[in-house]
């Protein structure tokens, strides 16, 4: 594949402009260190349909619990390694790797350890939007799959 490199900046421009402008959102404004849910950041902040969730926990058998979003999610993991149950699926995932939660399907995670399992979750929404089915992990079936976690009807 063949690249311009001198080109006009008119040659440049998008047939469309954006409707926003750079920014910039430091780390002080929106992650709270020392807490699991390290930070939020919702996409209406920044006129944008994306909204990042930073999860950090050192605690084996610890993550979100079951839930679910009206639109898609898509966990990011920076540290350590995590299970995921997603629908009916039971994901191991680790540093690097992507997991994608489908939208209305529950699901969860946990860290599976040793040490701190870090993620940066994507919800493609501009809004944190989330309903739980569960208050916590069943500490007698710590990283199971979300089968036993949920009735038939759907209720936790």
């Amino acid at each position: 594949m063949k690249t311009k490199t001198s080109q006009s900046k008119d040659a440049l421009a998008m047939p469309i402009q954006s409707k926003i402008e750079p920014a910039i959102v430091t780390a002080s404004e929106w992650q709270n260190p020392g807490q699991a849910l390290r930070g939020l950041l919702e996409g209406k902040d920044l006129e944008t349909n994306i909204t990042l969730i930073r999860y950090v926990t050192d605690v084996v058998g610890e993550g979100p619990t079951l839930h679910v979003h009206p639109y898609d999610e898509i966990f990011t993991i920076t540290e350590g390694r995590a299970r995921f149950t997603v629908g009916d699926k039971t994901i191991d995932a680790e540093a690097g790797d992507v997991v994608l939660g489908p939208a209305n399907i529950p699901h969860g995670y946990q860290n599976l350890g040793p040490g701190r399992l870090d993620s940066l979750d994507i919800h493609l929404s501009p809004e944190w939007i989330q309903f739980n089915l569960a208050e916590a992990w069943n500490k007698s079936s710590v990283l199971v799959s979300a089968d036993s976690k949920v009735k038939p009807d759907g209720s936790p």
